[in-house]
């Protein structure tokens, strides 16, 4: 397997070379996305670990995407949104539905399922009980700063009261447009998550200490993770849509100092490409 940065390094040369056709043709019109006849399929690849915090080592793996609308409301797998996004408006990973909005800022609402974590894959974790999956409720808001610049703050509760908690993720974005059609996005961003959230995920009960050997470990609410990213993301032509990029998430704080957590910062490389069918 191919080191991380070499692989991040051949992405990037791909997604330049890519993004340079795109600028030489003349862009398409932007479409706006009411049809509820709209759908989006395509494929990712995805190079990482499985997961923040896990022991597990880097692996590339390929995954589908796919979107599509009806009415007001969009259905979106994680990446395809990035997709249906470009020259369109903003689409939510999950089920979502914009509820507010103008040209400089829009709230919308969202439903995504948590696949919850497994210890199953570490030897030393075995006998800790798994954090069940759960279906999260999202409320989103982004703002535009200026021409280029845009925040965004998000709120994700678990609904099934499965011990998921409250998150709240905020991000600053950074957009610099290569064509109408074609532009790379720098993104930094910092996560929250209260005691139910940091207890299910890095906390470690009594019980479960004398269980596994591992000290018990009782976590309150507080900032736990921190991210950078850039992405580059074009519209090859009417159909075609294509993004990719690199990025790096880090635990913090009492999550990052948990028995639980081995890798403490985890490196990503992706790219996609889709076909739309407007």
């Amino acid at each position: 397997m191919q080191r991380p940065q070499a692989a991040c390094k051949g992405l990037l040369a791909g997604l330049l070379c890519l993004a340079g056709a795109a600028r030489a043709d003349e862009p398409p019109a932007p479409v706006s996305l009411d049809a509820s006849r709209d759908y989006l399929i395509g494929v990712s690849v995805v190079s990482s670990a499985a997961q923040l915090g896990s022991d597990t080592g880097q692996s590339t793996r390929a995954r589908p995407m796919w979107a599509f609308q009806l009415g007001r409301f969009r259905f979106a797998s994680s990446g395809a949104s990035a997709l249906l996004t470009q020259g369109r408006q903003s689409v939510d990973t999950g089920v979502s539905t914009v509820v507010a909005g103008s040209d400089r800022w829009s709230m919308s609402t969202s439903l995504r399922i948590d696949e919850g974590r497994s210890w199953d894959g570490d030897a030393r974790l075995n006998g800790l009980p798994d954090v069940r999956g759960t279906l999260r409720g999202r409320l989103t808001a982004n703002v535009a700063l200026g021409k280029r610049w845009s925040a965004s703050v998000r709120g994700s509760q678990d609904l099934l009261g499965r011990e998921g908690g409250l998150r709240i993720d905020s991000g600053l974005g950074y957009r610099y447009p290569i064509s109408s059609q074609t532009h790379w996005d720098l993104s930094l961003g910092v996560g929250w998550a209260n005691a139910t959230h940091a207890r299910t995920y890095y906390g470690i009960a009594p019980s479960d200490a004398q269980a596994t050997g591992l000290p018990a470990y009782r976590p309150g609410a507080g900032w736990d993770t921190a991210s950078v990213g850039w992405r580059l993301t074009s519209a090859l032509n009417r159909h075609w849509v294509m993004y990719g990029g690199v990025g790096a998430s880090q635990l913090q704080g009492a999550a990052a100092r948990s028995p639980l957590v081995g890798r403490k910062t985890v490196y990503s490389a992706t790219v996609g490409l889709a076909y739309r069918n407007h």
